[in-house]
C-alpha cells in the first residue's frame, strides 16, 4: 500500500472502503491499475454496513437473474477462498419457511422462490408441512410453526466470513503494489473533465483531518453505502425521497449446549405485505474464537426508518429486540438458548431503495438518461444486502468502468440505474 501525495494521479479511484469496494479494488490491481480507495471513516470502521461475523450466503432468489448472479458468485468466493488460502464460507444447509401463501416481502416469499427454483432446476429439498420442518430441524418448535407453514432446503448456502472476506479483499490488493488507500477522508467534490487530451476523466476534491487535497482519476467506481448523496450530487443525481435508511437490530445468543444443529434460517412469517414477521439466524461458527459458541440472530424489519444518515440515531431499537427475543423464545428449543439472555447488539445500515431493489451500473449524467459518464459505475442503496454478490460485483465494477459493459449484463438489468423513481436532479423541491 503506497502513499498518497496531493494532485496523485491514479487509474482507478474507488469512493466507499466497505466490502463492494474491497472487491473492486482486488479485480482492479490484479489488472495492474494503479488503484486509490477513499473512505470518510476509514476502512475498517464501526459505522458500514459489514457489521458481525457472518452474512447469509443463498441461491435461493424469487427471480432468476438473481439466482444466476448467485450462482456465479458462489464460484468467484471459492476462487478467492482457494487463492488466499482463508475460510471465507462455512457452508450448510438454508432453510426458508414460512406460510405457503405469505405475501411477497423484501425477500420474495417461499412459493416464488420455489417457482424460480423449479424454472431452473435448482436442486431443493421441499417440506410440505410443519411436521416435516420439525423432523427435519428438531431446534425448531412444533408448537411455533403455523398449519399452513412450508419450508425450502438448500444445501449449496453458507455463512459468508465479514471480517475474513474484507481482510482477503484487502490484502490481495496490497500485495499486487498497486494498492493505495485515504482513510479518513471524504469526497467533497467531483469535476468531470470532458476535454479527451487530459489523461484523466476525474478530478476528486478531498477533505481529510486537517487538509484539502486533490486527485485525478483515468476511472471511477463509487460504492459509498448510505452516503450516496453526497457523492453522486456533484455529478448531477439525488436520490428521490422514497429511498429510506432502515437500521437493523441483531444481537448473539450463547448456546447451552456445544454446536447443535441448527441450520442458516430465514422465517417468513409476515401475514401482510410487509417484512414484520420475518426473522432469520445462523448456526455456531468458527469464524472468531469467543464466538464460537454463540448464534446470532435478527428480525428482518425495523422500526427506525431515517431520510438522511445525519438523522441516524445509535443504539439498538428495544420494542424491536422485545420482539425478537419473545419470538425466539417461542420458536426455538428452550434446551438449546435462553432467549432472554442475549449481549453483542448491535445495528447495521441498509439502504433501501423505492423498490426494494439495488443498483449497479454505469452513472448516468442525469435521471432516467441513457447517457453515462465514460469511465464510471456505481454500486448504491445495496448496503446490508449485497454481501453476498460482493467478488461478483467487484468484478462488474471494474468492467463497466474500463469497458462500459459487462459479461452479466442481462442479469444485471434487474439493478440498473435509469429506472423509474430512483433519482431526481439535484436541489429539487422535497416539500
Amino acid at each position: 500500500m503506497q502513499s498518497v501525495n496531493p494532485r496523485d494521479d491514479f487509474d482507478m479511484v474507488i469512493i466507499g472502503g466497505g466490502i463492494i469496494g474491497l472487491a473492486s479494488a482486488y479485480y482492479a490491481t490484479f489488472r495492474g491499475l494503479r488503484t486509490l480507495i477513499i473512505d470518510q471513516y476509514g476502512i475498517h470502521n464501526d459505522v458500514n454496513s459489514s457489521k458481525g461475523i457472518e452474512r447469509m450466503f443463498r441461491l435461493m432468489q424469487d427471480n432468476e437473474s438473481e439466482a444466476h448472479l448467485a450462482e456465479t458468485s458462489l464460484a468467484l468466493w471459492m476462487e478467492l477462498q482457494l487463492a488466499t488460502g482463508k475460510q471465507l464460507l462455512a457452508m450448510d444447509d438454508l432453510i426458508f419457511f414460512g406460510h405457503r401463501d405469505a405475501p411477497m416481502t423484501t425477500e420474495g416469499n417461499v412459493q416464488q422462490i420455489k417457482k424460480t427454483m423449479d424454472r431452473m432446476g435448482m436442486p431443493y429439498e421441499y417440506l410440505d408441512s410443519p411436521d416435516a420442518i420439525h423432523r427435519r430441524f428438531p431446534v425448531f418448535n412444533r408448537a411455533a410453526l403455523a398449519d399452513d407453514y412450508v419450508g425450502l432446503v438448500q444445501a449449496a448456502s453458507a455463512s459468508i466470513n465479514v471480517q475474513g472476506a474484507a481482510k482477503a479483499f484487502f490484502y490481495a490488493a496490497k500485495q499486487t503494489g498497486h494498492l493505495h488507500v485515504l482513510d479518513k477522508h471524504a469526497v467533497i467534490g467531483i469535476d468531470f473533465h470532458r476535454n479527451p487530451l487530459t489523461s484523466h476523466r476525474y478530478t476528486l476534491h478531498i477533505q481529510g483531518e486537517d487538509k484539502a487535497i486533490s486527485v485525478h482519476g483515468k476511472y471511477l467506481i463509487a460504492c459509498p453505502g448510505v452516503w450516496a448523496d453526497s457523492v453522486l450530487t456533484p455529478l448531477g443525481l439525488q436520490q428521490t425521497r422514497n429511498w429510506k435508511i432502515w437500521q437493523m437490530n441483531y444481537a448473539y445468543w450463547p448456546l447451552k449446549k456445544h454446536r447443535p444443529r441448527i441450520p442458516v434460517w430465514f422465517e417468513f412469517g409476515n401475514i401482510d405485505a410487509s417484512d414484520n414477521g420475518t426473522f432469520y439466524g445462523f448456526p455456531p461458527l468458527n469464524f472468531s474464537p469467543e464466538m464460537q459458541n454463540m448464534v446470532k440472530m435478527s428480525a428482518d424489519y425495523t422500526y427506525d426508518i431515517f431520510d438522511a444518515p445525519s438523522a441516524i440515531r445509535p443504539g439498538v431499537n428495544d420494542r424491536l429486540m422485545e420482539e425478537l427475543s419473545q419470538h425466539l423464545g417461542h420458536l426455538l428449543d428452550a434446551e438449546i438458548i435462553d432467549a432472554t439472555n442475549f449481549e453483542r447488539v448491535g445495528t447495521c445500515l441498509y439502504s433501501m431503495s423505492p423498490d426494494g431493489k439495488l443498483v449497479i451500473g454505469r452513472i448516468p449524467t442525469e435521471p432516467c438518461s441513457q447517457s453515462f459518464y465514460p469511465g464510471a459505475s456505481m454500486c448504491i442503496m445495496e448496503s446490508g444486502r449485497a454481501f453476498k454478490y460482493a467478488p461478483l460485483f467487484g468484478r462488474v465494477l471494474v468492467e463497466l468502468a474500463l469497458e462500459g459493459k459487462s459479461r452479466y449484463q442481462s442479469d444485471l438489468e434487474i439493478f440498473s440505474p435509469i429506472r423509474k423513481g430512483l433519482f431526481e436532479t439535484p436541489n429539487q423541491s422535497r416539500s
